[in-house]
């Protein structure tokens, strides 16, 4: 492009951004009860403790996240919410539950072990009295090394965890500079600083053996159990699936498998530096597990505010409702399931009439690869490669919140700056909030981006990450007590002003073609 044309293109953009920002309406008497009922009359806790502190934590498919499904329905019922359904999109398999978790070094020294079963583990039947070996299966001259040596064995089956005192702080809140740095380089700074921080993380070298590989020399060896030390350390474990380990779905499946625990650092590396000393170590272990198999398929949870005019269009507010099995998922995700039943709750009660209907969605199996959100994609709106339905064409925009308890400090654009001069005025009336950022990062790690595969606009706030990489995500201290009420409330808020006016435009929300 010469510079000529270059600048024509510029000055267009400039001058479509300025009439758009010159049209874009803000209602600031209905954000003022917003604000008014979100601060003053929240209930964002109340729903947040009953799904983390009652229900606990809520893996796909299992009871749990039944119960929390029901309850979640039932609450958009009392709202008032139009068209409440617990929708199935697709199988899950079978239901798994951890119903009884015991694990202890007997010898040299009695010490209570802190683990947890990676889900989708067999029980053991029974308590298991084993000694404890190390057999670290990196090379094809490993199997060999262990061959014939592991029969009715505990299996320390990682290398040590690094564990050291800790210099950086565990929950950070963005800064200017870390707010600057997604604007002007697309990059989050702060997950930087995690990962470079974060005990544990390039512990783990590429295997010439694979996951599943290992795991079938395990078995025919007669390994009782498998041990692997957990990223994290001050006690603080992350667990989810077997790692590299494609487990079957199945009753059969889940029985055929070997039962694994993710094991806290410290715990794991001083049984690991007893037996380096040649020193033996006796272990008990007993897990007890439920399977469920009377309902294989999974469920999204749903509820509405009707439109008037243009009701046959569509404003989303979303987030997961799933978690995993350790701790009891306040911050991932029950925070921001909470949010969008507040941000319902309060657009109920301010008694707005939105133009477009505003459909709320609680998504299942987000933590097995959005498959809650790209089901329900797949059901309602296709997509532009295998064919689009008609819903397609009247989906305005989604939002969705996932990256724990802090507060909302903007949007990331994903990659489509038609919405800047629209955001931008809807952010101006909580910029006493601090939410006036426009991130050119592009977050890909929740169900925003199942409709930005379809090719339709989906959106995740900006959230400063207080402890979340360092202690809840995936962790077994995921609970109440690492949230920030007040955070939650702006949230909530923000939340319910944006779909508010998303629902009110005259048109939808611009779209940037699919790649």
């Amino acid at each position: 492009m010469n510079v000529r044309k270059f600048l024509v293109v510029f000055i267009s953009i400039l001058l479509f951004s300025s009439i758009l920002s010159a049209q874009e309406k803000v209602y600031w008497d209905v954000v003022q009860k917003i604000r008014e009922e979100g601060f003053e009359r929240s209930q964002v806790t109340m729903f947040l403790s009953y799904l983390s502190d009652v229900i606990g934590p809520r893996l796909s498919g299992s009871p749990n996240m039944r119960q929390a499904q029901k309850w979640t329905k039932e609450q958009m019922d009392l709202m008032s919410l139009t068209n409440t359904a617990i929708e199935p999109w697709g199988e899950h398999g079978v239901g798994w539950e951890s119903d009884y978790i015991s694990i202890h070094m007997l010898e040299p020294d009695y010490q209570m072990v802190i683990g947890y079963p990676f889900a989708f583990s067999p029980g053991t039947n029974g308590k298991v009295n084993a000694n404890a070996v190390i057999a670290v299966i990196n090379t094809q001259a490993d199997l060999d090394k262990y061959r014939g040596k592991l029969r009715n064995t505990i299996v320390l089956s990682t290398p040590k965890m690094p564990v050291s005192p800790r210099f950086t702080p565990d929950a950070l809140r963005h800064t200017e500079e870390s707010l600057s740095v997604y604007v002007q380089e697309g990059r989050d700074l702060n997950y930087g600083l995690y990962r470079r921080n974060q005990p544990g993380q390039t512990n783990f070298r590429p295997l010439e053996v694979s996951p599943p590989d290992v795991e079938a020399f395990y078995k025919r060896e007669g390994v009782a159990v498998v041990l692997r030390a957990s990223i994290g350390s001050d006690g603080t474990l992350i667990t989810t699936g077997k790692p590299g380990v494609n487990t079957d779905r199945s009753v059969a499946g889940v029985q055929n498998s070997l039962t694994t625990f993710n094991i806290a650092a410290e715990h794991y590396n001083r049984m690991y530096r007893i037996l380096d000393q040649g020193v033996p170590v006796e272990m008990e272990i007993e897990l007890r597990v439920s399977l469920d198999e009377s309902d294989t398929q999974e469920y999204n949870v749903l509820g509405e505010i009707r439109g008037s005019d243009l009701s046959d269009e569509v404003v989303m507010i979303g987030a997961h409702l799933d978690s995993w099995h350790t701790g009891t998922g306040a911050n991932d995700n029950a925070s921001g399931s909470s949010v969008v039943l507040e941000a319902m709750r309060i657009l109920k009660a301010v008694g707005v009439q939105p133009r477009r209907t505003i459909r709320a969605a609680l998504w299942s199996y987000e933590e097995g690869g959005l498959r809650g959100s790209r089901g329900y994609v797949r059901k309602h709106f296709g997509n532009p490669d295998d064919g689009t339905l008609p819903d397609h064409e009247k989906l305005s925009v989604y939002f969705n919140m996932d990256n724990g308890t802090g507060q909302f400090r903007g949007v990331h654009l994903q990659g489509n700056k038609l919405v800047i001069p629209i955001f931008s005025e809807w952010m101006k009336p909580f910029y006493d909030l601090r939410i006036e950022t426009l991130s050119n990062y592009s977050n890909t790690g929740t169900d925003h981006v199942a409709f930005i595969e379809a090719g339709l606009p989906g959106f995740q706030f900006i959230q400063d990450r207080i402890d979340y990489r360092a202690r809840t995500w995936h962790g077994n201290v995921d609970f109440f007590d690492h949230v920030l009420p007040r955070d939650l409330q702006i949230n909530a808020v923000v939340m319910a002003s944006f779909a508010y006016h998303a629902a009110m435009r005259d048109e939808l929300i611009p779209r940037i073609p699919v790649k």
